[in-house]
């Protein structure tokens, strides 16, 4: 678990773990699977009618129906530009409440890196600066970001959107 500015942490699933149950903690799991499914009750895949399609909220924890690709997927920028738009709003929700945020997905590698970088990045953390830039600042101190190509180009598309509005 890697802390990006003070109190918003990302990991990986095996940080989660870690922290589960601990008072003053909220999680934004990054992943389908297992987190998304369990959340929901699904195995494979979900409707896209069904109302918890994008994510699911239970008490300080919010799960994401978000798969690491390596095929950019630019038909579904929207979908996540308003399923972002939310996690953040739930985000905020416990950053006001003073509590520990945590964004994880499965490794830590690729998908809580990524948008824990565009939520920092919304808040004023790299001075706002463009998308490469931010990037290159989260590699200097997070050597282990791997990001599919996927997320890392929907982030990219979605960059204005969230920060420097």
């Amino acid at each position: 678990m890697f802390e990006l500015i003070k109190n918003i942490y990302i990991g990986s699933e095996a940080d989660y773990y870690q922290i589960q149950n601990t008072p003053n903690w909220a999680v934004l799991h990054c992943c389908k699977h297992p987190f998304h499914c369990l959340f929901v009750g699904y195995r494979g895949n979900l409707s896209p009618m069904h109302p918890d399609y994008a994510l699911k909220r239970l008490g300080n924890e919010m799960a994401l129906n978000l798969v690491d690709m390596d095929k950019f997927s630019p038909t579904y920028l929207d979908f996540n530009r308003k399923m972002f738009e939310v996690a953040f709003a739930f985000l905020d929700e416990y950053r006001e409440k003073g509590y520990k945020i945590l964004i994880h997905c499965n490794q830590g590698e690729s998908r809580a890196p990524t948008l824990g970088m565009l939520y920092v990045s919304r808040l004023g953390a790299y001075d706002y600066v463009g998308f490469d830039e931010s990037v290159q600042r989260l590699r200097m101190v997070y050597p282990q970001y791997a990001p599919k190509n996927n997320i890392y180009q929907t982030v990219a598309a979605l960059w204005q959107n969230f920060v420097n509005r």
